[in-house]
């Protein structure tokens, strides 16, 4: 079984280390034009100006972050330092900076996938099924479950069990084993996702992912507050490193290129931008196209601020003193970055990164759920909670027993749906928004007279 999964982990890893070099600047353009048009013609000419409403606020937001801010923000971007570090270079620290560069491309198009979803009054899978073709609405429903139930899942399965061995061994003095871990962490888990499912009320499941995600986000900011100022001699290093990863890699433009594949990666991971979540979440308030918009940007902005920066600064500083080593595996990076943090802010350090890890995890488990629903609405509720439930059981077994495959399929499985999914937004700038215009009739009018 073992095997099977090695050769499945290499397959996969080769697909994806092939397709990214040449799908990210093809997305970067396509993106940046997206944007652009809508940003600048489309807004102003199919919507109205809006002001944020506190109300219309929480309920996508914490959908959003909820989702976005899991275990992937730290160990997805201990992964890829790790990578980046096993490939010779020095000044890991250079793929932030790589990572905030395609966010300024990636970003806006939050606010355009956002918008343009708001004034066709459609989720994803329908615009997508509508401008292009249905069968391809149906197989980016479907690679969305996959990725947010069985890959993004396998990675807070992997990052709750990661913290629970740590914390045992740490204060317990006992090393589980695989079998125990599953038995006693894992499974307890998918029990309580699955109670909070099964009791299909949408106010308790709100409820439950507003409070947790925030409590986990604002405990871990007062964390990193702490760690920044016992650490303010050490910024000037590290943004040394950064300047210096960029401008002198190890591997010469070779680095420079793994440097910002691995960054534009975590963007997508992490803030989900082109996917075509935020552009669902918006759909649990009656905003407008122009607020929810604006709404996107909120949790966007908050998880590359939390993934990217905060993640690179403490493994940069932790690096620096001999308190981690990479490359390394998934275990071992998540056991040195708690290291970091205690060696730094005590016990404190160690507790809330336990919580944040803990309860980000869940909320991004249960956003993977509100996904599937807006995708597969047609299905009855009982039927998605019964794909639901497996598919979490399964990304639960695999983060215990063949962690490494659901990692790889992750960076696979973003390339198909960012591809989709920003293609059918390009068309729809590029063709159909016009059916949406404010004073349709007078501007074609005026067209003609002119």
């Amino acid at each position: 079984m073992n095997e099977i999964l090695v050769q499945l982990e290499h397959i996969i890893t080769g697909l994806s280390n092939a397709i990214w070099p040449i799908f990210l600047p093809f997305m970067l353009v396509v993106g940046a034009f997206t944007s652009i048009r809508t940003i600048f013609i489309i807004k102003n000419q199919t919507t109205k100006k809006a002001k944020l409403n506190i109300k219309n606020v929480i309920g996508p937001a914490s959908i959003s972050l909820g989702a976005m801010i899991g275990t992937g923000a730290i160990i997805g971007v201990l992964g890829a330092l790790s990578k980046y570090a096993a490939s010779g270079e020095v000044n890991i620290e250079a793929m932030a900076i790589w990572a905030l560069i395609g966010a300024c491309i990636m970003v806006p198009v939050s606010y355009a996938e956002t918008l343009n979803s708001k004034i066709m009054g459609k989720t994803p899978k329908e615009y997508i099924s509508n401008l292009i073709s249905p069968k391809l609405g149906t197989v980016y429903a479907i690679s969305f479950v996959i990725l947010a139930v069985f890959g993004f899942g396998g990675f807070q399965f992997s990052g709750i069990d990661s913290v629970s061995t740590i914390i045992t061994a740490k204060f317990m003095g006992v090393e589980l084993s695989l079998l125990q871990r599953y038995l006693f962490i894992v499974i307890p888990v998918i029990i309580i996702v699955a109670a909070l499912v099964l009791s299909k009320k949408h106010e308790v499941f709100m409820n439950a992912m507003t409070y947790m995600i925030g409590t986990a986000v604002i405990g871990y900011f007062i964390f990193f507050t702490l760690f920044v100022i016992r650490t303010v001699d050490y910024i000037p290093t590290y943004f040394t490193n950064v300047v210096e990863g960029m401008t002198n890699p190890v591997n010469g433009f070779a680095g420079i290129t793994l440097g910002f594949v691995l960054g534009m990666q975590k963007v997508l991971q992490t803030a989900e931008t082109g996917l075509g979540a935020l552009a669902m979440a918006a759909q649990e308030a009656d905003s407008s196209p122009r607020e929810a918009a604006m709404i996107s940007l909120i949790p966007t902005i908050i998880t590359v601020v939390v993934s990217i920066v905060v993640t690179s600064y403490i493994a940069s500083y932790g690096l620096a003193n001999s308190i981690i080593q990479l490359p390394a595996d998934a275990v071992t990076r998540l056991t040195q970055y708690f290291l970091t943090a205690e060696n730094v802010t005590g016990i404190f350090g160690l507790i809330i990164l336990s919580l944040f890890t803990v309860l980000s995890a869940l909320t991004t488990i249960l956003g993977s759920y509100y996904y599937m629903t807006k995708l597969f609405k047609e299905n009855a509720v009982n039927k998605n909670i019964a794909i639901y439930l497996t598919l979490i059981a399964v990304a639960g077994t695999l983060a215990v027993f063949g962690a490494n495959v659901v990692f790889e399929a992750v960076d696979l499985l973003l390339f198909v749906l960012s591809g989709i999914n920003i293609v059918a937004l390009a068309i729809f700038t590029i063709k159909k928004w016009e059916e949406y215009k404010i004073n349709k009739f007078n501007f074609k009018k005026a067209s003609n007279d002119n």
